[in-house]
């Protein structure tokens, strides 16, 4: 619009029904990457595991997937590939499909290293991890109930194997892969997508589809709680490196007190994974120093994360609060995006139906 007066154009507080359609169009291209990445991961990935393990076991029929499963099963780094490749695949193509439809410079969001510091991703850092915590320990409560009532979800098993090579690639793919690719599709693509009119509700879209995307409550928990202050520090500084590091740090810290606690707190790693109780009388005498280690690490991790949440609450910062017209153009524009609704419902049946019933 001509500016020729030097005044900017009046923002109607309520949208007219051509600027809502114009919104809804940009909602409905984001949804569309996130259709894109659900579709290549649940559909071609998991039905190419399928195609897969029938032709090791010699047809579709229940007992031949069963033998073809067997097959892959004795051949960790086969299994283990096969369990990354999906997602490195779907979240690669999300990704250059969102460059495409909003012409977005990840590489600008990548390269910026301006007004942040060390002492700010170490602070992230901590206040991740403590909201690991937290959110096991809800995850943990959350499993009992379900218990109660006969019900238990199925989740991705990353434990280590026999195998040296397979257990490689799951830790690269775990603890350097993965999380950068998934930086660049939620806090890249996604939040900066979303995030004209209104940053808050981005941040609070992106961190929910980003928990949606790991398919069970355990981890969608984790999920939405670390990606509200990944996406936070993402749009208070303009970089996404921060939330790279952190989410590389927070997942590579879980992958080894799990292979820690499997290869040296044996019995009570398996107690963990069932969802059994342990007696610690039981533990033996290399495990309890262990244990006692990761907790009290935990622990503490914990309460310098709540520290560090309360006073940043409490200073506050500079994220924009949200104007009446930016609150106009957020929620009540993506209800009336098509895409969204499709997300979210296959989202919400692929977390917390389809894990209990397979």
């Amino acid at each position: 619009m001509d500016n020729t007066n030097g005044f900017m154009p009046q923002v109607t507080v309520v949208p007219d029904s051509n600027e809502r359609t114009y919104i809804r169009r940009k909602y409905s291209r984001a949804a569309l990457v996130i259709l894109l990445n659900m579709a290549i991961f649940n559909i071609l990935g998991k039905g190419a595991i399928v195609v897969i393990c029938a032709l090791l076991g010699g047809g579709f029929g229940s007992d031949a997937l069963a033998r073809g499963t067997a097959i892959i099963m004795d051949h960790e780094i086969a299994a283990t590939l096969l369990s990354i490749i999906p997602p490195i695949l779907s979240e690669t193509a999300a990704i250059l499909l969102g460059i495409k439809l909003f012409g977005l410079d990840l590489k600008k969001l990548a390269s910026n290293r301006e007004n942040y510091s060390g002492s700010t991703v170490a602070k992230l850092i901590v206040l991740c991890l403590s909201l690991q915590f937290a959110a096991g320990i809800l995850a943990a409560i959350i499993q009992m109930i379900l218990q109660s009532f006969g019900l238990r979800s199925a989740v991705p098993d990353i434990s280590a194997t026999t195998s040296f090579g397979a257990n490689i690639i799951m830790s690269f793919y775990a603890c350097l892969l993965g999380p950068v690719l998934e930086e660049l599709l939620y806090r890249g693509v996604l939040l900066q997508s979303m995030r004209k009119y209104n940053e808050r509700f981005a941040i609070f879209l992106s961190a929910l589809i980003f928990g949606l995307m790991h398919q069970n409550y355990q981890q969608f928990i984790l999920g939405f709680l670390l990606g509200i202050p990944l996406a936070i520090v993402t749009i208070k500084y303009n970089s996404i490196i921060p939330s790279i590091f952190t989410h590389i740090f927070v997942n590579t810290s879980q992958m080894l007190m799990l292979y820690a606690m499997q290869y040296f707190a044996p019995s009570f790693y398996s107690a963990a994974q069932d969802g059994t109780d342990v007696e610690l009388a039981s533990l033996s005498g290399s495990e309890m120093p262990l244990i006692f280690l990761i907790v009290a690490a935990r622990i503490g991790f914990f309460i310098a994360g709540g520290i560090i949440g309360i006073v940043s609450l409490v200073k506050g910062g500079n994220m924009t609060r949200p104007t009446p017209a930016g609150k106009a153009r957020a929620l009540p524009v993506l209800v009336r995006s098509l895409p969204w609704w499709i997300v979210f419902i296959l989202y919400i049946y692929l977390s917390f139906i389809d894990p209990f019933i397979m």
